[in-house]
């Protein structure tokens, strides 16, 4: 459990006084050279309170020590989360960021009835290709709720990521929207997110992108989503 830091300092004044006290109550014993021995272990811990403050190095029983480890221990662990979602998310856009192949930006409305010639025309030299004269029925486009649910969840996300990201300097050197990856990373570098909450978004997000590109979900992946997309969208809605 970590203390907050207005509670060490209170601690740090009451128990430096307390000792303070005690030294002074025993001062004329200390001075005639008839210390006890929790004489001097008392003093040992005084002058080590004093010290503290000043040097981040001074322990007592190795506690400051054990302190710092644990906590490199775990700014480790949050870097090589860090280090393995980017990878992680590099991999799930990659016909992005290549520069040979890459998802163009859509075309202007006022272009679209061209684009549409142009797809009919493609879609009816293929089928001449694979000797299909006539133009197959049209069946309808379904999705099971569970992809829709997994869309969503990853859609919210970009949506309230891209409405953080509005307004502070955060731009694509391409001129083209972030990857929402490298938008996390951006956003967690400015201190906008916290690192530990920009790693989990990241998770979230690789779990919820298989369906969208049409990949198996397992049931447990879709559950879990369930528990915990919500609250992150909720979360990341409450920062302005």
């Amino acid at each position: 459990m970590k203390l907050p830091n207005w509670l060490k300092i209170l601690w740090w004044i009451v128990l430096t006084g307390a000792l303070t006290y005690f030294l002074l109550a025993r001062l004329p014993d200390l001075l005639s050279g008839k210390a006890a021995a929790a004489d001097v272990a008392v003093f040992g811990v005084w002058a080590s309170l004093l010290l503290a403050p000043l040097f981040t190095e001074v322990s007592f029983l190795g506690v400051t020590l054990k302190n710092e480890i644990e906590e490199m221990r775990n700014a480790l662990s949050v870097q090589l989360n860090d280090i393995r979602t980017d990878v992680r998310s590099a991999v799930d856009v990659r016909t992005i960021v290549s520069p040979q192949f890459y998802i163009p930006a859509p075309v202007a409305d006022t272009q679209l009835p061209q684009l549409e010639e142009r797809v009919k025309s493609a879609v009816s030299a293929a089928l001449e290709v694979h000797g299909i004269k006539e133009q197959p029925r049209e069946s309808p486009l379904t999705v099971n709720d569970d992809v829709v649910f997994l869309f969503a969840t990853r859609y919210n996300i970009e949506v309230e990521l891209r409405r953080i990201a509005e307004g502070r300097d955060v731009s694509s050197a391409v001129g083209r929207p972030l990857p929402s990856f490298q938008l996390v990373r951006t956003l967690s570098q400015a201190e906008v997110l916290e690192p530990s909450l920009g790693n989990v978004i990241r998770e979230v997000y690789a779990v919820c992108s298989p369906a969208i590109h049409g990949e198996h979900v397992t049931e447990a992946q879709v559950e879990f989503v369930k528990d915990v997309g919500p609250q992150l969208v909720a979360a990341l809605r409450t920062i302005q």
